[in-house]
């Protein structure tokens, strides 16, 4: 494949939103849960603790939109996207005609 097939097309308005989102998970929500987390666990017992699986459960999530930021952004192409006659990618707004 090519790397405009490969490539996320991105206006820099997108890009610079899922910028700020990668920045507020690593600084502030990572720290957020962790806090949570601790805090669950100062408790007592981890099995019958409800905050503490919950506060797991969203810092699994947490990571997981921090990953796929990460891959977003190190793959996008910030930009209109070539003028590929007929072929419909995602990302892409189409009119029918």
């Amino acid at each position: 494949m090519s790397e405009t097939n490969d490539a996320s097309w991105l206006t820099q308005e997108a890009y610079d939103r899922l910028a700020d989102e990668l920045e507020y998970l690593l600084t502030i929500a990572r720290g957020n849960i962790a806090k949570r987390i601790q805090e669950a666990r100062e408790e007592g017992d981890l099995k019958e603790n409800g905050g503490y699986h919950a506060a797991k459960e969203e810092q699994g999530k947490i990571e997981s939109r921090i990953n796929r930021l990460e891959e977003i952004l190190a793959t996008a192409q910030v930009g209109e996207a070539p003028n590929a006659a007929g072929i419909v990618q995602q990302g892409l707004v189409i009119s029918v005609e």
